[in-house]
């Protein structure tokens, strides 16, 4: 897949927008929202379906206050979160209301990702505001996110809204140009990489900067892009702050860093399991059962299983690590508890009944309920 056979498929798109592509010396800039709100007109003409995530409700509080962020508590960041969100939605609200475009404010905590029927709730109200014709801001409910539900950053956010509703591509506006090779504010011969593949990326390319006003900087696009990238969702980085970018991208034009996803497609219910569940535990496995989830496309068995960490029950969500180098390789929902899996690991499944005295299914996690890392 190329650059313009990106552009071509697209009928929805996740567009997030981050504080330094909002903002001018410190505070939010209408003037971007209203560049925004031109290019979202322009794209449903065409008969693209626009949601935008932004970011910018804390340094909208902020104008007010003029308070060093990087040293504020939590508390004094989600009291800010507060009073700026009601402000950057009325930006939004009067710059779309301008090109008869109403919109919605839709804000998320992570745990709307672990519990499948809210997900489900969550999606299918989206849905109906985009027949509806209106045009969803979404951002993480900061003011009362704490550390277990918080995203920890609006690309993460992005990423999952993104693969939570099918997007054809996910845009990630920030204050550079895409990604370089090296860090063009310090190294002048830093050259644009203009397209990549997920199997492409070097950690050595990403130098990313401290930000005075958010934690997202090119590290977290990156992982974002390889979040969707596994649900075969392509992803373009590209600089906000330019007035006709998302003209520029939908006219094929060579701006910014596209990054092609591979061509696997995963089944819905197998997405909220690859984005949505927190882990509560870690099963650790031998060479031969990693070998037959991640090359056989197999089921656990009990007999792969060399240890175990943590406290789970049956249908709560596991990764599944290699012995060998103990990198991650699945993800899915167990079939029985951590006590119970602390029994039959390393045993045969025809042996589950006489040790447990019942039986629920052959496989510890069935190749239905994975998804592969």
């Amino acid at each position: 897949m190329n650059r313009d056979n990106i552009i071509k498929k697209i009928k929805r798109v996740v567009i997030k927008i981050g504080s330094k592509a909002l903002s001018d010396e410190g505070k939010i800039s209408y003037a971007r929202i209203k560049y925004l709100a031109s290019d979202v007109e322009r794209l449903r003409s065409s008969g693209i379906e626009c949601l935008i995530v932004s970011s910018g409700a804390i340094l909208a509080g902020n104008e007010l206050f003029n308070f060093n962020l990087k040293r504020l508590n939590i508390l004094r960041k989600q009291a800010l979160a507060s009073l700026g969100q009601v402000k950057l939605m009325s930006y939004y609200i009067k710059a779309f209301l301008k090109k008869n475009i109403n919109v919605s404010q839709l804000l998320l905590t992570n745990d709307i990702f672990n519990d499948r029927k809210r997900f489900l709730n969550a999606r299918a109200m989206i849905l109906e505001s985009l027949k509806m014709d209106i045009v969803p801001i979404v951002n993480e409910n900061d003011t009362v996110s704490i550390d277990e539900i918080m995203f920890g950053d609006n690309d993460i956010l992005a990423s999952k809204v993104a693969a939570m509703m099918d997007a054809d591509c996910l845009i990630l506006l920030t204050d550079t140009d895409g990604l370089y090779d090296k860090n063009p504010k310090t190294n002048k011969k830093a050259k644009l990489i203009t397209l990549l593949d997920e199997k492409s990326f070097d950690a050595e390319v990403i130098n990313d900067i401290d930000s005075h006003v958010s934690f997202g900087g090119m590290s977290s696009k990156i992982n974002a892009a390889l979040e969707v990238s596994k649900f075969g969702i392509p992803t373009i980085i590209a600089n906000g702050k330019s007035k006709n970018i998302l003209k520029d991208i939908f006219n094929s034009r060579d701006v910014g860093t596209a990054i092609i996803p591979s061509s696997i497609k995963v089944r819905s219910r197998k997405k909220w399991i690859g984005m949505g569940p927190r882990s509560s535990g870690k099963l650790y496995l031998d060479s031969g059962a990693a070998n037959a989830i991640v090359n056989n496309r197999k089921s656990l068995l009990p007999s792969g299983i060399l240890k175990i960490e943590g406290s789970f029950e049956k249908g709560q969500q596991v990764v599944c690590l290699s012995s060998e180098d103990d990198s991650p390789i699945a993800r899915g929902l167990i079939s029985y508890s951590s006590d119970e899996i602390s029994l039959i690991k390393g045993k045969k499944s025809s042996e589950i009944e006489k040790i447990l005295g019942y039986k629920y299914s052959d496989e510890v996690i069935n190749r239905d309920n994975m998804v592969l890392l």
